[in-house]
């Protein structure tokens, strides 16, 4: 499947909301927030293939979460429900 620019997903695995979404270079840009801290977390974008961009994101998450997050615990879960959509171009006239 080929996604267009601004092609989203998002998984909310509790504290953190993970974003990966398709740029104009046709790479992945992936996003954490971290609900409890406030706190946005910003990956280099580094994937062409979108799985590998989730699965390097919920690596990320699980490395951000034991180093950071204050959860030395904390794993991936097993299954991921990702919402995906793309975006509609919003021209905002003032």
């Amino acid at each position: 499947m080929n996604q267009s620019r601004g092609y989203t997903c998002l998984a909310d695995l509790a504290p953190l909301i993970i974003e990966i979404q398709r740029s104009a270079d046709g790479l992945w840009t992936m996003h954490l927030f971290d609900t409890r801290a406030r706190a946005r977390v910003i990956m280099p974008p580094s994937e062409f293939d979108l799985n590998a961009a989730k699965e390097k994101a919920l690596t990320n998450a699980e490395f951000y979460m034991r180093k950071h997050g204050g959860d030395p615990s904390w794993t991936s879960p097993v299954a991921v429900d990702w919402r995906e959509f793309t975006p509609r171009d919003i021209i905002w006239e003032t």
